[in-house]
């Protein structure tokens, strides 16, 4: 299936999510019911689930299936205003740890599908028009990064760290620091990252990671 082709299924699962259809209780219908339903293939329907998924309209979670909308933000009762008791340096300090580890098994672990996705979310970032729609892409990034590890634990340590860095205050402060030309080395970083997962190079995507964080670091020190 070609691109327009893709864009086009994309657009008939988009419009049908809207009406309720291939949905059962916010949850996507089996993909083989759906393929035969769309009367397609589900290789050109794992292509348009994607484009959805880059675009934020639907969330997977392994084991669990295909759902419509954004993916629940985790409540953990500890994690509750803890915000307010931590510093954007200390988030770093966590996220230096295990976000290139994350890259690393990304490079032995993910499937063609989430590094298709990534590619996705890593050139809209690139392309966004404002630090809010440049934000919105970068975390989506490192969120389908993280989901392309296979690991439950790994994936709920990045949810719980990504859940204080949603807060409000910590959003504008990154908004903050981001310059245009900042954000264009930062994207150059996201590609460098995702090809070192591609090429099924472990050691290339954990110090790709590395470098990216730091910079990202670099900047908050400057805002």
């Amino acid at each position: 299936m070609n691109d327009l082709a893709t864009h086009g299924l994309a657009e008939k699962l988009k419009s049908g999510f809207a009406r309720g259809e291939y949905v059962k209780d916010g949850r996507v219908i089996a993909e083989r019911n759906l393929a035969e339903q769309l009367d397609v293939g589900r290789r050109a329907l794992r292509k348009a689930l994607d484009l959805l998924e880059a675009e934020g309209l639907i969330w997977r979670r392994q084991g669990q299936g295909t759902f419509v909308g954004t993916p629940p933000t985790p409540r953990l009762r500890k994690l509750e205003g803890i915000a307010t008791k931590t510093s954007p340096f200390e988030i770093m300090e966590v996220r230096q740890e295990i976000e290139p580890s994350m890259a690393r098994f990304a490079a032995l672990r993910a499937s063609q599908a989430d590094i298709d996705a990534m590619r996705i979310m890593v050139d809209n970032a690139a392309r966004a028009t404002t630090q809010g729609e440049y934000e919105k892409w970068d975390a989506a990034f490192h969120q389908k990064l993280a989901e392309s590890v296979k690991n439950t634990l790994f994936l709920a340590v990045f949810e719980a760290v990504n859940a204080v860095r949603r807060d409000a205050a910590w959003a504008r402060l990154r908004e903050s620091s981001h310059s245009d030309s900042l954000i264009n080395d930062l994207s150059a970083q996201h590609r460098d990252i995702v090809d070192a997962i591609e090429q099924r190079d472990p050691k290339s995507a954990e110090d790709a990671m590395r470098r990216h964080l730091a910079q990202v670091e670099q900047a908050l020190k400057q805002s």
